[in-house]
C-alpha cells in the first residue's frame, strides 16, 4: 500500500512538472471556444466551450446519421433498421476533461452527461412520432497539437437511454475536429 501511494505521488509530480514545462496547445487554456464538425451518430456541426478547471459544455446540431431510422417488419413490429435517415437533432452535454499526455501534442480524456432531442425532418417517422428524447453519457478522448495549436480532434462514444417514446438503449459514436478561437 505504501509503495502504491509513493508511486502515485511520484507519477503526479512528474506529470505536473511536464505540464508546466511544455504547453502543447492553446485549446482550453487561452482558446476556450471551438467550432467544428463530427461524422457518425450524430453527423453534426459542434461547438465546445471551456468554462475553467477542466469543465466544458459541448453542443451539436445534427443532421442525418445512422441508427435512429425506424422500420416495420411484416408483423407490424418496429425496429431500428440502421439506414441513413433524414432527422435532425440537438444535443448538449456537460463534460469533465482530464489530461493523459502533455508533451509535444496533448491527449485528454473526458466524461460527462447530457441530452439529445431528435426531430423528424418530414414531420413523422415510421413510429408516428415527431420527437425522440435521449439521456446520454459521452466518454471520449481528445487530441490537441502544438502546430496548429488551435485544433482538437476527438473520438466520442455516448451510451444513451431513449427516454421518449419507447424506453430503449443505444450508443452514439462520433469522430470530429474543432477549431478554437
Amino acid at each position: 500500500m505504501k509503495r502504491l501511494m509513493l508511486l502515485t505521488v511520484a507519477a503526479a509530480a512528474v506529470i505536473s512538472t511536464d505540464a508546466s514545462r511544455a504547453q502543447a496547445s492553446e485549446v482550453g487554456i487561452s482558446r476556450n471556444f471551438g467550432v467544428g464538425f463530427q461524422i457518425g451518430e450524430p453527423t453534426a456541426i459542434t461547438a465546445k466551450a471551456f468554462v475553467g478547471g477542466g469543465h466544458a459544455f459541448d453542443f451539436g446540431l445534427g443532421f442525418g446519421g445512422w441508427g435512429y431510422d425506424w422500420c416495420r417488419d411484416s408483423a407490424g413490429n418496429t425496429y431500428r433498421c440502421g439506414a441513413l435517415n433524414h432527422d435532425f437533432s440537438l444535443h448538449a452535454d456537460y463534460l469533465y476533461q482530464g489530461n493523459i499526455v502533455n508533451r509535444t501534442n496533448r491527449l485528454d480524456w473526458y466524461v460527462g452527461f447530457g441530452g439529445r432531442v431528435i426531430m423528424s425532418a418530414y414531420g413523422s417517422n415510421d413510429l408516428g412520432r415527431e420527437v425522440v428524447i435521449l439521456a446520454r453519457v459521452p466518454i471520449g478522448i481528445a487530441a490537441t497539437f502544438r502546430r496548429p495549436d488551435f485544433l482538437e480532434a476527438y473520438l466520442e462514444i455516448a451510451p444513451a437511454l431513449v427516454v421518449f417514446p419507447p424506453l430503449d438503449f443505444t450508443i452514439d459514436v462520433g469522430l470530429g475536429v474543432r477549431a478554437y478561437f
